[in-house]
């Protein structure tokens, strides 16, 4: 569904503080990278955005919160719980229902595996919780820069929300990107879409956006969307096949009467995408060939 420096990242700069949650060692179960991260990815990282914590030990003490206060206390140092700022039922000490998934991923750099956690659960009023980071491995034990995971909303009020993300080779042959379908929908509509989101100059920015969806009614239509990268060489391409059906229309008869017409018209285009740069250097993004 088009299920995107932002609000995000403006919160975490004035949220995430230098704070230690724990000095565990971290888990057998998903071992730190033994490659040193390149001395511009520790020089990279603003002080505001660096922070010290075991992931694996925090997935546990997600799982064990009970209350909002307790569950934010955790995700605070993370900048995780800024969204909460715009619902009072999130300040209170109400029940909450929370875990932290942990995925390892080369994101920023080559020679390096960072940490992408993502927070999700039940919270009060329906409530649920969807927010994210990179953490990106520096010189010290269990030192991170965190990086906002901006394509998550932190705080969705729709049943229907999905958001799903996972991890692509397609611009670099070692590191990924990330591919991200969401959908939604309402009573009428249906939406979605596709985006892929790639780390440059120490965030995550969108390269590709692509949205399709359908609405019901006497005018009605829907529009579909396949995206496949092609190719051996990096960067890869995108394949785009995209479909469009729209019926049912009202017709002005001289009368001044409208007559509806419940014909359908049907459209389909296939296009590929190249990833570009407007100038040496710059930032790059897919557009067409």
């Amino acid at each position: 569904m088009p299920m995107h420096l932002s609000a995000t990242t403006s919160r975490l700069w004035s949220a995430v503080l230098l704070t230690v949650l724990t000095t565990a060692p971290a888990s057998a179960e998903e071992p730190p990278s033994s490659t040193p991260p390149s001395k511009g990815s520790q020089d990279a990282c603003p002080p505001a955005l660096r922070v010290v914590m075991d992931p694996q030990e925090l997935k546990k003490q997600v799982r064990a919160a009970k209350t909002t206060a307790g569950l934010r206390k955790l995700l605070h140092p993370l900048g995780l719980d800024s969204a909460w700022e715009q619902h009072e039922c999130l300040k209170e000490e109400g029940p909450v229902s929370a875990q932290l998934d942990v995925f390892r991923a080369r994101i920023l750099l080559a020679d390096a595996q960072d940490f992408v956690l993502q927070a999700r659960g039940q919270a009060c009023d329906g409530l649920k919780l969807l927010d994210g980071v990179v953490l990106h491995p520096l010189g010290g034990k269990n030192t991170f820069c965190a990086i906002p995971m901006d394509f998550l909303p932190g705080v969705v009020e729709s049943q229907a929300y999905r958001a799903v993300f996972s991890f692509e080779n397609l611009t670099d042959p070692v590191r990924q990107v990330f591919r991200v379908e969401k959908s939604d929908a309402d009573s009428r509509n249906e939406y979605q879409t596709l985006s892929y989101w790639e780390a440059q100059e120490g965030t995550l920015r969108s390269i590709f956006t692509i949205e399709s969806g359908s609405h019901m009614g006497f005018v009605n239509g829907a529009t579909e969307v396949k995206v496949t990268p092609v190719g051996d060489a990096f960067p890869r391409f995108l394949q785009v096949k995209e479909s469009s059906r729209d019926c049912g229309s009202f017709v002005d008869m001289p009368s001044g009467e409208s007559v509806y017409e419940s014909s359908c018209r049907d459209a389909e285009n296939e296009v590929r995408m190249c990833y570009r740069r407007k100038s040496p250097g710059a930032p790059g993004s897919y557009d067409k060939c």
